[in-house]
């Protein structure tokens, strides 16, 4: 697991040999909720929040960390900024505040959440902690309002890498880079389509149009648009279909699928039957709100 040498170790939390999915639910929040609880009682103690407001006029649209998070859990657009300015006091080449990149971790706690629950396969709770803390120390200061969505997908980026510790990025293939994908697959798009996201279920209940790719791209576009999915799985399915593609322009037609998900696994550090486990939820989401994407297009 990875260990930053300098991210403060403020996990007292028991560790079980075989935990059960609730069991990771809960060590989650209570991962969360020391890191939370000493990182507002040491802010408290040492006056720093009124010190940082002083420094970076960003901060004044809260009196403490502990508002600045309920500020961030209501979605208030300032709080875009509180990250930004935090950020900058916590890199190390800004203010260099180690207490100010911890404060960042903290009003990031939901989608360190997340991202530990996309990696559960290869990290706790703690590894995503000591990331997101570390591209804290590594940004540069002048992130802006997009700081919180920098510092989440550069952690994810660095958890993803393979264990050697080699720093090249992961390669994904975009949704909408993917339009010129399906003038090369044709008809048979909507079939591989089908198969990617579902082995046992061949049927996806999609809208029957003219040009199956554009009818897969309009629904994902669709999905991204109202929350059904996250970026990163439809980033991933659109990966799976553009590896499987590749297979298949290779002549390899059998066990294409699967050659698909190894190679994508290999970029993202994960096994096989991670990948899959993870089309497979996405491709359920898709499933489940079918019908309301019928009747957004009617």
């Amino acid at each position: 697991m990875y260990h930053s040498a300098n991210y403060p170790n403020l996990d007292t939390r028991p560790r079980p040999s075989t935990p059960s999915p609730s069991d990771w639910r809960h060590l989650r929040q209570q991962a969360t909720g020391t890191l939370a609880t000493a990182v507002l009682a040491s802010l408290e103690r040492s006056g720093k929040w009124a010190q940082w407001q002083s420094v970076d006029p960003r901060l004044a649209a809260f009196d403490g960390l502990a508002e600045a998070r309920e500020g961030w859990r209501r979605r208030d657009e300032r709080c875009y900024q509180v990250v930004a300015a935090l950020t900058a006091l916590g890199s190390r080449r800004g203010g260099d505040d180690d207490d100010a990149a911890l404060a960042v971790t903290v009003l990031l706690e939901d989608g360190v959440h997340r991202l530990a629950a996309n990696l559960i396969d290869v990290c706790e709770i703690d590894d995503v902690n000591a990331t997101v803390w570390e591209e804290v120390k590594a940004a540069e200061p002048q992130l802006g309002c997009h700081a919180a969505r920098y510092l989440l997908q550069r952690a994810r980026q660095r958890l993803c890498r393979p264990a050697a510790g080699m720093v090249s990025r992961i390669d994904t293939a975009s949704l909408e880079g993917n339009r010129a994908l399906g003038n090369s697959l044709g008809e048979s798009c909507h079939d591989k389509w089908v198969g990617l996201t579902s082995d046992r279920d061949p049927k996806m209940m999609v809208p029957e149009v003219e040009d199956p790719v554009e009818d897969v791209v309009d629904l994902l576009t669709w999905a991204r648009g109202v929350g059904v999915i996250a970026i990163e799985e439809i980033e991933l399915l659109v990966e799976l279909l553009a590896a499987e593609h590749a297979v298949l322009a290779r002549g390899e037609v059998k066990r294409a699928r699967e050659e698909a998900q190894r190679v994508v696994g290999e970029r993202h550090g994960v096994a096989m039957r991670t990948i899959r486990r993870r089309r497979d939820r996405a491709a359920a989401k898709l499933r489940d709100a079918a019908p309301q994407y019928l009747a957004a297009i009617a």
